[in-house]
């Protein structure tokens, strides 16, 4: 990574720390290292691109989008229980074997 891109990330983290109210837009509801992690990523592509690691407005709200998609798909998803595992082996097990007296259960392929 070059250090023009290290200043730079520096630079927007103490932006972040001193504008209270862009830090509430951009890291509000967000991981704040994956959003800094995709920022660097980013202005190493503008750096190598264009020799500028400024990224543009359009590429702030960018990752701000995904970051907000990444943390509503997360909440959404819900854990299931060592229950619903068990219920669902169960209906698994019963709709796929057939259980011959004497024999045991068998699977038809």
């Amino acid at each position: 990574m070059s250090p023009e891109v290290l200043i730079y990330v520096q630079n927007v983290k103490k932006f972040f720390k001193n504008d209270i109210e862009a830090r509430n837009y951009f890291l509000n509801e967000i991981d704040e290292e994956l959003f800094f992690k995709y920022l660097t990523e980013i202005s190493q592509k503008n750096f190598e691109k264009e020799g500028e690691p400024i990224l543009t407005k359009e590429q702030f709200e960018s990752i701000r989008k995904r970051l907000l998609i990444i943390n509503i798909n997360v909440t959404k998803r819900k854990s299931p229980s060592y229950e619903d595992d068990k219920i669902e082996s169960y209906e698994k097990e019963k709709n796929i074997f057939i259980d011959l007296k004497n024999f045991g259960k068998i699977c038809l392929n």
